[in-house]
């Protein structure tokens, strides 16, 4: 039987055999030409229309009793602080610090340090471009969890993704001391999802660790869907959410901010049908406020 690891992400937790809790949606906030941010080097940008952002995820948060994330997204040091400490004093809900630079990824875990955040922050992530400065930074300032992208363009198989694992990724956390990671396999394309459903089963059978994928990020590409119309978008992105949650799926990426609510229901919907079985099934005690409970009182 495979040993799970569970990781505390402030008040959720992430692992764990499926069904005992429900998966982690996050979404993404000041990303890419986000329309709230006006300058995204000063990390400036509409405070009135972020707080309603991060207000309704709250509430869908515990409207259907599903787990979910802010990933903060920024494209400077000054940024991160900024956007870490506005989203940070309107939730409690875990907080993915998100960029492309190691620098500003760096800010963010000091910002975090310094905000006392650490306990719910998530360093997304480490990569094969990760320098040495991050990893000095991590074995002295440790966050919640750590994310590892285990994306092996040369050979994106099952097995490809745990080789990444333990050849270049075991080494590395074990020198910032990080005894189980969140492993994003990377999604490719709209078709490599179904690779992604049979990475995230055999991350977690072989290493127990939580996994899962950014499965939204393909969805601009796929022109035949998005032509289709918002609606029908959104029924292929609830279809993509729905199976990797069904392969085991941890942690599950649905995009923008802007899909929250589409997320939520057809995450907790979902994790009704999981909750229950592992429950009466496999003796699981589903912890207060599981999906199982709230979409039956919507």
């Amino acid at each position: 039987m495979t040993n799970f690891h569970v990781l505390k992400i402030g008040n959720a937790a992430i692992g764990g055999p499926m069904g005992s809790m429900t998966g982690l949606a996050a979404g993404s906030i000041f990303y890419d030409n986000h329309s709230v941010v006006s300058d995204p080097f000063a990390g400036e940008f509409d405070e009135n229309r972020a707080a309603d952002l991060v207000d309704r995820v709250n509430k869908l948060s515990i409207r259907y009793g599903m787990q979910m994330a802010f990933d903060i997204i920024a494209a400077s040091p000054e940024a991160m602080e900024r956007f870490l400490e506005f989203v940070s004093k309107r939730t409690d809900l875990p907080l993915l610090i998100n960029a492309t630079e190691a620098e500003v990824r760096m800010a963010g875990l000091e910002a975090a340090v310094k905000l006392g955040i650490l306990n719910r922050a998530i360093y997304a992530s480490l990569n094969e471009d990760t320098e040495d400065e991050e990893l000095e930074l991590l074995s002295r300032q440790r966050p919640a969890a750590v994310m590892i992208l285990a994306s092996d363009i040369g050979n994106p198989t099952p097995e490809g993704s745990c080789e990444m694992i333990e050849n270049y990724f075991q080494p590395m956390l074990k020198e910032i001391g990080v005894a189980a990671p969140i492993v994003d396999v990377g999604t490719m394309d709209p078709p490599s999802i179904g690779l992604n459903i049979r990475q995230i089963q055999a991350v977690r059978e072989r290493f127990g660790y939580p996994a899962g994928c950014a499965f939204a990020n393909c969805f601009p590409q796929w022109t035949s869907v998005t032509q289709l119309g918002r609606e029908w978008t959104n029924l292929s992105l609830a279809t993509a959410l729905v199976a990797c949650r069904a392969a085991g799926g941890d942690y599950l990426h649905y995009g923008i901010i802007e899909k929250a609510a589409v997320a939520a229901h057809v995450s907790a919907t979902a994790e009704v049908f999981y909750g229950f079985a592992a429950q009466e099934l496999d003796g699981h005690k589903l912890p207060e406020g599981h999906a199982l409970w709230n979409m039956f009182k919507l």
